[in-house]
């Protein structure tokens, strides 16, 4: 699986991006606090955010990704959302979701969509190769994380179990 694309309308403090990934490894870099560790929590989120967000358990999510009225700004919205294009070996796959008043989640395949979150989730269990500890912790850690995720790609890399699989991914 590669991720092609990812784009939103608004996330936190991104507004109507779009960032294609090439072939390879793919850098995000830029001035501090120019949404680098945003994109990152967007395709995470994107991934693995159910569309419908419960009141009291979710605060947190709508508190740092929800767009705030900032002082000298005057964004602010009722929703986020995010969309995905993933490669894969059977073909392109496109996931968005709107998280807000009206939550939504859907799921383009080369051959069907779907708008079910528990089809939603079930078809991406089969294009994602690892679970969600594996993409946030690992692939998709933010600065303040990357020390642990290379300590645990190094611990791992020391044993012969199935983890040594995702070092050799990684690796390449």
């Amino acid at each position: 699986m590669k991720i092609k694309n990812i784009s939103c309308t608004q996330f936190a403090g991104v507004r109507n991006q779009s960032i294609p990934f090439t072939e390879g490894v793919n850098v995000i870099y830029g001035k501090n606090e120019s949404g680098k560790s945003t994109i990152v929590n967007l395709i995470s989120r994107t991934l693995f955010q159910k569309a419908r967000l419960d009141g009291r358990s979710n605060k947190e999510f709508r508190d740092l990704y929800f767009p705030t009225a900032k002082k000298g700004a005057s964004a602010s919205g009722d929703f986020a959302d995010g969309k995905i294009v993933l490669e894969t070996e059977k073909g392109e796959y496109t996931l968005s979701k709107e998280w807000g008043t009206e939550p939504r989640a859907m799921l383009v395949t080369p051959s069907h969509m779907f708008r079910d979150q528990d089809t939603v989730d079930s078809m991406l269990k089969d294009v994602l190769l690892y679970g969600e500890g594996v993409y946030t912790d690992m692939l998709l850690s933010s600065q303040r994380h990357a020390d642990a995720a290379l300590q645990t790609l190094l611990d791992a890399s020391q044993r012969t179990d199935a983890k040594q699989e995702i070092v050799s991914v990684v690796s390449q």
